[in-house]
């Protein structure tokens, strides 16, 4: 059995993974590492409390057979160039590490925003499908730059197995709060006239994706996702999503960004063109490579749903106020002042 590393392992996915390690019987040892004490720690886990941008990884690497590399920021993280340290520096040092301690294999966990969200996207993306994140959203940039290393990286050390895989979100296991805001229909604004189907991924199918790329070679790039998608309006009537005034795009835009700079809200402005355009991801290529999915879209939203004791988990009903007053307040400037230049 392999010795497996795993970088933020203290985090949701990396927890659950390390669970389904142990429960396997598939990793002869893990070595975890993460800034954060992780709250499950089996006997199997040697851990170390790190900072892939700034730690001397190699000794860590040290009779390590599988990198597993989890660690990413996505939001909110207003300063872009601590993002981008961790995101991709931190994975720059963690493949010159890999390659000087003999590593054999690297999975990485991407997303399928690398993919973009644009009008003429196909329905769905397969891996084929160029990247072209949008511009504006830093998460999407940084990993179709992480994708764009990995390669050259291979390319240098053929003898290493390089496995992307692109999720769309992950619901379940502790949704994040910004992510969960998108879910249940907290998203500040709503575009007008747009309404792209939906589609989110369990936890749980991401991390037995996760299981079969340690246990079996997965060169290449592959989308974990359901069967499938949701239109719009399922989706909606299912998380139970209270409609919002529509405003147009460069309106929602710019909402966005106010409340953003103003930490009102921990939602990327650079979110706008997934509400306006389709992003959904065939799972054809991970399917032929073995893997099953157990959950479907509708049951991700529900895990989603049901762990939420708040209109968004861990907010209180005063900061979610205080957000629908602040994007009141934003919306009204802005609209204000497109009329005043109207006129």
């Amino acid at each position: 059995m392999p010795t497996v590393a795993i970088t933020g392992v203290s985090g949701r996915v990396g927890q659950r993974l390390l669970r389904a390690l142990a429960d396997r019987d598939v990793a002869a040892q893990v070595v975890g590492l993460d800034l954060q004490q992780p709250s499950y720690r089996p006997r199997s886990l040697t851990f170390h409390a790190v900072d892939l941008g700034s730690a001397d990884l190699k000794p860590l690497l040290e009779g390590v057979d599988v990198v597993v590399h989890l660690a990413s920021l996505f939001a909110p993280v207003p300063d872009e160039e601590v993002m981008a340290r961790v995101n991709i520096e931190g994975t720059r040092r963690l493949l010159d590490a890999a390659a000087a301690t003999g590593v054999g294999k690297v999975v990485v966990v991407s997303s399928a925003a690398v993919y973009g969200a644009w009008p003429n996207n196909p329905t769905p993306i397969t891996e084929d499908v160029a990247v072209r994140p949008n511009a504006g959203f830093d998460f999407a940039v940084h990993k179709a730059e992480i994708e764009r290393m990995l390669v050259e990286w291979r390319d240098e050390h053929p003898g290493v197995v390089t496995t992307v895989l692109r999720p769309p979100l992950v619901l379940g296991g502790g949704t994040p709060d910004s992510v969960a805001a998108v879910v249940r229909g907290r998203f500040p604004v709503r575009v007008r006239d747009a309404a792209p189907d939906v589609q989110y991924v369990h936890i749980d199918d991401l991390v037995s994706a996760l299981v079969l790329a340690v246990e079996s070679d997965l060169p290449g790039a592959y989308n974990v996702a359901p069967d499938g998608w949701l239109s719009d309006e399922d989706a909606r009537a299912l998380a139970g999503r209270v409609p919002r005034p529509p405003v147009p795009a460069d309106v929602a835009d710019r909402i966005l960004r106010r409340l953003w700079a103003g930490g009102v809200s921990d939602i990327p402005p650079g979110m706008v063109p997934f509400f306006v355009h389709p992003c959904v991801v065939a799972n054809d290529r991970l399917r032929a490579a073995g893997w099953q999915p157990r959950h479907t879209t509708d049951d991700a939203i529900l895990a989603c749903v049901e762990e939420a004791g708040e209109p968004v988990a861990g907010r209180s009903p005063k900061v979610t106020l205080a957000v629908a007053g602040g994007l009141a307040v934003a919306a009204a400037g802005i609209a204000w002042g497109a009329l005043r230049r109207r006129r």
